[in-house]
């Protein structure tokens, strides 16, 4: 049986505790297909919140059209949920959280500012690197604090934007930007008390908007008409014959 509540995530809820239910599934970031296979399951609503880029063709827009048209309510915060929803919104989905509405206003337009290098399902996505959104949050915080001088929250900014999402690391921006080891020690000990996860924020704020959701409300009624391609067509095609070849318990 499907989960009413189907949850796409990984590396921005590691940490967090999701409560258990027996209508909401936590499934892995999600590929392309993955939001066409829940809304053909059954799914009412699908939080969007870690999906896969580069390695795997990422979730397209025309799968949440669809879920959309289909009745489904979708919401989208922290990573590539956040992503989607700034570009969806016009057609119903919801978008959750600080980097949603960094993007959907654009002050943000970069896909590599919430990007990760992470561990696999087995090691619970564990972050392996640090997202520029969240080393922008963490630096700002602690500058705000007074715990930072401003020459080395300069540098940390600027070394932290500009480091590829698959280097940066706390310890990597760090020793870029510091001149002494009296420099790396305020820097480090400022980090540690004032590092901040947007991602898992907003990842928070989506789950707790999917439980009060499922009290009843209606998702919005879609002001658009899905138009079918013959590249969705055969998405189509191979996600159902992927779920006729999966055997039967």
């Amino acid at each position: 049986m499907t989960a009413e509540t189907i949850v796409f995530a990984g590396p921005s809820i590691h940490g967090l505790s999701p409560p258990p239910s027996a209508e909401l599934s936590i499934r892995r970031p999600a590929s392309c297909g993955d939001i066409l296979t829940a809304t053909l399951a059954g799914a009412k609503r699908i939080g969007l919140i870690d999906g896969v880029f580069g390695g795997a063709t990422a979730v397209w827009h025309k799968e949440i059209l669809h879920a959309l048209q289909a009745g489904v309510a979708v919401f989208g915060s922290s990573s590539m949920g956040a992503l989607r929803a700034a570009e969806c919104a016009g057609f119903g989905m919801i978008g959750i959280g600080e980097i949603f509405a960094d993007y959907a206003a654009g002050r943000r337009f970069a896909d590599a500012d919430v990007a990760v290098l992470h561990a696999p399902a087995e090691f619970d996505f564990r972050p392996l690197t640090v997202a520029l959104v969240d080393a922008e949050a963490s630096i700002e915080e602690a500058y705000r604090a007074d715990a930072l001088p401003r020459a080395i929250y300069e540098r940390l900014l600027f070394c932290a934007t500009s480091m590829h999402f698959s280097k940066r690391t706390w310890p990597d921006v760090i020793a870029a930007a510091t001149q002494s080891a009296a420099e790396a020690s305020i820097a480090r000990s400022a980090i540690e008390r004032f590092e901040r996860s947007v991602k898992r924020e907003d990842a928070a704020l989506l789950l707790q908007g999917l439980r009060r959701f499922t009290e009843g409300d209606a998702p919005p009624t879609p002001a658009f008409t899905f138009a079918r391609s013959v590249f969705f067509d055969a998405l189509e095609r191979r996600v159902v014959g992927q779920s006729l070849k999966r055997p039967r318990v």
